[in-house]
């Protein structure tokens, strides 16, 4: 597993454009050609893993060129573009002049020659190389996307959020862990190409449940603090029976109940150990949480750090 960074700013400014291009042309196969030298930046970060690579990048006004040389020079693998801001476009050997933008996603075979015309300033992106022999139960799918776009169904918007966030996190992965991520991507982008029933079925267990519970999660943390947080309203809103909401929970060995109980136990416990709270009642803040019943609460708190929130607000005022 490999992460590198590379920005234009970081290299000597009489240099940098040379530098840079040397640089960018070993990691990625591209020549980058900026329209202004003088003003040019560009900033990259990637995840390099066995099976998988994960990108971001800043650019000014410049373009990308896949020699022919570069695409002979490259793995069989297929890399999925996906624009997050400001304006490109795309062109590759046996296709047609491409407009990337927000809400798209560009499956790029990365076999064949093109060039990536950056408009402006600046263009933000996020890409995802995927060796080809992990989407071939999804060929059909694969082959009539090629070269060309798709809009970010919720499939491919579950891809997408996965990859950045596995992206963001990658440095502090051990590398088995980085190895399972990376098949939960692959099967993620199965299951948005549009896989064969059998492959999509085990897709299913793997990276889309994976995906799936880490949103429910997130959104989970963002409503924490309402009562109106539910198992019913939080299935409603990622559309999805609240049964197989629960069946998500279940399969980490623990309900969604007991998920939320513990999240809002530890918001409650960081609230008690803040001396600035210290003239908030106990009560007040079990309700600031979430709860509703106090001696519920009480009971659940002293279960769950072993002693009572009256004993953490005591050590608080200590400090």
């Amino acid at each position: 597993m490999t992460i590198l960074s590379l920005r234009s700013q970081d290299f000597e400014i009489s240099q940098r454009v040379e530098e840079f291009q040397n640089v960018i042309a070993a990691i990625t196969k591209v020549d980058f050609v900026p329209d202004d030298p003088r003003s040019f930046t560009s900033e990259t970060s990637i995840g390099v893993m066995q099976d998988l690579v994960v990108g971001y990048g800043r650019h000014s006004a410049s373009t990308a060129v896949r020699t022919a040389n570069h695409a002979a020079d490259t793995d069989d693998n297929v890399m999925f573009h996906i624009p997050l801001a400001g304006s490109c476009s795309i062109e590759q050997r046996g296709g047609e002049r491409t407009e990337l933008r927000s809400g798209l996603v560009y499956a790029d075979p990365g076999e064949v020659p093109g060039v990536l015309r950056f408009h402006g300033e600046p263009t933000e992106g996020f890409y995802v190389s995927v060796p080809r022999v992990h989407l071939s139960t999804a060929t059909l799918g694969l082959n009539a996307m090629l070269r060309g776009t798709a809009p970010l169904t919720p499939q491919w918007r579950l891809f997408f959020n996965y990859t950045r966030s596995l992206h963001q996190e990658l440095a502090m992965l051990a590398p088995v862990e980085a190895a399972q991520c990376a098949t939960h991507v692959q099967d993620l982008a199965l299951m948005a190409l549009g896989a064969t029933r059998e492959a999509a079925e085990v897709a299913a267990g793997r990276g889309v449940r994976v995906a799936r519970l880490k949103a429910i999660k997130v959104d989970v943390e963002r409503q924490l603090t309402s009562p109106e947080l539910t198992a019913d309203g939080v299935a409603r809103r990622h559309g999805i029976s609240p049964r197989y909401l629960r069946s998500l929970f279940e399969a980490e060995g623990t309900s969604f109940g007991d998920f939320v109980a513990t999240r809002r136990l530890a918001l409650a416990h960081r609230l008690l150990s803040d001396p600035r709270n210290l003239g908030s009642s106990i009560a007040g803040i079990a309700m600031s949480a979430g709860f509703g019943d106090l001696s519920w609460f009480n009971t659940r708190f002293r279960r769950v750090y072993g002693m009572t929130p009256k004993d953490v607000r005591a050590l608080a005022s200590l400090r």
